[in-house]
């Protein structure tokens, strides 16, 4: 079998790849912006931080307690500081990966809002679990 002269080239019968075009919908742009608005006014204006992760002040420092099984104890401001840095990566990050992908942007600041809410539950969990072998 005979190899061709000519390379093959990635896109036949054009010279130029196709330009990427941003679909942007008017609906999803309006709702992502309106999402992001109420988490950025809920994080910094009410009492909705400190009911989240009012639990953090009941976490034993590494000195003070004994540590719970499996080291939990050690894992809680991780997963608590690690849940609310994945939410701002994905609130802020997420909507120009969809702009490339051509996906919808308004998931983004709701999934935030979710990595936060479980990142808090998780947290929670943990701190009751390990507060009991602490005090």
């Amino acid at each position: 079998m005979a190899l061709p002269d000519e390379p093959r080239h990635p896109y036949p019968g054009n010279s130029r790849p196709p330009k990427r075009r941003l679909r942007l919908a008017r609906w999803d742009v309006i709702c992502t912006v309106a999402t992001l608005t109420l988490v950025i006014v809920a994080a910094t204006t009410t009492t909705l931080p400190s009911r989240l992760f009012g639990f953090v002040a009941d976490v034993c420092a590494a000195d003070s307690c004994a540590p719970a099984p499996l080291g939990i104890n050690y894992w809680i401001y991780p997963v608590v500081w690690g849940g609310l840095g994945a939410a701002c990566a994905a609130a802020v990050i997420g909507p120009f990966v969809s702009l490339v992908k051509g996906w919808y942007l308004f998931f983004w600041p709701l999934l935030a809002v979710a990595i936060v809410a479980l990142s808090s539950l998780a947290g929670s969990v943990m701190t009751a679990f390990s507060e009991q072998y602490g005090h």
